[in-house]
């Protein structure tokens, strides 16, 4: 344990010395043995972030961890909860992160789907997959948690983001780094541009019960920056409460896609370019009509 240690000390330390000096520049992603996404401190509050990536796969992106018949999907941290997984959970709060150096995509890690009935290698303990030197893009979602330690962000005064890398130009240490993101301040209720959007979601009148419907909001634009000038986009998961109501949280202004689902029965529609500018903008949602009741917006209904 001393000796990787010191190894590790080792490793950090060259890299302070090559960020000083200048990056090399000859990294080919075949030869790399992680991937990294250099991001610094998170604020304010404490909260997760989830690590997604992927590459091209004949015009389209491949999110391994998005499916559960790839034979290393057990290397995703949630596997053995879900078919669907992100493929690390982090976690930052006033006192600092996880991820002091970045957040890495390994070529190899700990298998984490052991028991459930998609698991392809229960017995296995480490994955050998290679993303590393495969992915093309790496995501963090962030969820900021409210005052009793929970992501609920219709009561959170403090809202998500999400951050996108596609370019890994710099080689240290065997790897390639993205460039620096920076700090990332999250968006806040009262802040210069930000807002919120909240209604009711009702069924032929009447409203509907609790986590009825959910709502994955991404900003299509990204109108917020980090500390170094990288662009930022809002993020938010919510569903509707025991009254039928909703609302995002605070969230950056912007153009946003909205993916709605009745959970109940599976329909699912998105809204593309909804506008939140202030905090309170408003949709009522009708699940008996088509679009849930906006089929004049630029809706995708394949119902």
């Amino acid at each position: 344990m001393k000796n990787v240690r010191l190894i590790f000390a080792a490793v950090l330390l060259s890299t302070a010395l090559l960020i000083a000096a200048g990056w090399p520049q000859s990294a080919s992603a075949a030869d790399v043995n992680f991937t990294n996404l250099w991001v610094g401190n998170v604020s304010p509050g404490s909260g997760h972030i989830g690590v997604d990536m992927w590459w091209p796969n004949g015009g389209s992106s491949y999110l391994p961890c998005h499916n559960s018949n790839d034979i290393y999907y057990g290397a995703c941290i949630l596997s053995n909860a879900d078919t669907v997984s992100y493929y690390k959970v982090m976690h930052y709060a006033p006192s600092g992160t996880d991820f002091p150096f970045g957040v890495f995509v390994d070529n190899q890690n700990s298998n984490h789907c052991t028991s459930a009935s998609w698991c392809k290698n229960k017995s296995a303990t480490t994955i050998n997959h290679g993303w590393a030197r495969l992915i093309s893009d790496i995501s963090l979602e962030i969820y900021p948690y409210d005052s009793d330690g929970q992501y609920n962000p219709s009561g959170n005064t403090i809202g998500g983001l999400r951050i996108e890398a596609n370019s890994f130009p710099n080689f240290s240490n065997g790897g390639r780094y993205s460039n620096n993101v920076g700090d990332i301040s999250l968006p806040q209720l009262g802040q210069t541009n930000v807002g919120k959007l909240n209604g009711f979601v009702t069924e032929n009148g009447v409203k509907v019960g609790k986590n009825r419907v959910s709502f994955d909001v991404f900003q299509r634009d990204r109108t917020r920056t980090s500390s170094t000038g990288y662009p930022l986009a809002g993020f938010t998961l919510v569903k509707n409460n025991s009254d039928g109501y909703y609302n995002t949280g605070p969230v950056p202004s912007g153009s946003y896609r909205i993916y709605i689902t009745d959970t109940q029965t599976n329909h699912k529609i998105i809204l593309d370019g909804v506008n939140i500018f202030h905090s309170h903008e408003r949709l009522d949602f009708k699940l008996e009509q088509r679009c849930f009741g906006y089929p004049n917006l630029n809706c995708t209904d394949p119902a």
